[in-house]
């Protein structure tokens, strides 16, 4: 495999820009584990920024810790996070030995597990965009913004409406609906604004990596799209069948059969879902077996 050299000609710059932290370490590693956030670090931590960042991940393994076939580590290699959920992209080498782009879903959040491209360009205008979590690509026929307000609702639009009071938004895209009511939501929010109210992080609005699509534009001549369907497949593959994307093929065919010790496992954590579910439905019943032990 090769690292196409604007890669790491983006990998530098975020670094000089300041995105690099350990976003981990311990005995379980023998290394630290780097990021390359798309923003300085202390911007990472605002809500709504994307999660996408530049990382080695470690070995791939289709199933267990181990390489369960000779030439898995030899044709997969995962550098990119795309999503909290364990999904991230990365090079896949086919059977004729040529390079792609592909995402790797988690399986247990993202089921996108198919090819990106064969161009490092659209891996940098998928990353560009400003999706919080590209790895849900059901969300790849909308813009960030779009799907902020879809997924969150009344809550999403009031953060909005806070925002444009604080002038935080002048000039973002996907704003315009607000433009006429900008005084009124102002009046209206300044009481709010004042004594300190917020929507929780979890529905801020998107907030893309604006040095990071500048830079693109301005050195590489990357124009960021406004949606991940305006040049990816849409809908993006899955696992389902029938399989037809190469990527995900291999990944199937590959797949060997779990032991017995991991079906144990996954049915001990289905147990585990399955006590948790029961508790959510009657959480005063929980709450009281729990003051037992916590009086």
């Amino acid at each position: 495999m090769e690292m196409p050299r604007i890669l790491v000609e983006v990998m530098d710059w975020l670094e000089a820009l300041g995105g690099r932290q350990t976003t981990w370490r311990g005995e379980a590693l023998p290394f630290e584990r780097q990021s390359l956030a798309l923003y300085r670090v202390e911007e990472w931590q605002t809500p709504g920024a994307t999660l996408v960042a530049f990382g080695y991940y470690g070995p791939f393994s289709l199933n267990g810790p181990q390489p369960s076939v000779a030439d898995e580590t030899e044709r997969v290699f995962l550098f990119v996070n795309t999503g909290g959920d364990g999904s991230y992209a990365g090079f896949w080498l086919d059977d004729s030995g040529k390079q792609w782009i592909v995402h790797h879903g988690s399986g247990s959040g993202s089921d996108w597990w198919g090819l990106i491209s064969d161009n490092p360009k659209d891996l940098l205008r998928l990353m560009a965009i400003g999706y919080v979590e590209p790895a849900f690509s059901e969300a790849h026929d909308r813009t960030p913004m779009e799907d902020a307000l879809a997924a969150n609702g009344a809550d999403s639009i009031f953060h909005m409406a806070q925002m444009i009071a604080e002038q935080r938004v002048e000039g973002a895209d996907g704003i315009e609906d607000f433009r006429e009511k900008r005084d009124e939501l102002a009046e209206d929010l300044a009481d709010q604004l004042e004594a300190g109210e917020v929507v929780d992080a979890y529905y801020a609005l998107p907030y893309p990596p604006r040095a990071f699509q500048t830079y693109l534009k301005e050195v590489h001549g990357i124009d960021t799209p406004a949606r991940a369907s305006d040049f990816l497949p849409y809908p993006a593959r899955t696992w389902d069948e029938p399989v037809t994307d190469p990527f995900a093929k291999w990944m199937r065919d590959t797949q060997p059969e779990p032991t017995d010790e991991e079906l144990a496992q996954i049915e001990e954590m289905a147990r585990a879902a399955e006590q948790i579910a029961r508790r959510m439905e009657n959480p005063s019943l929980w709450d009281r077996f729990m003051g037992l032990f916590w009086r």
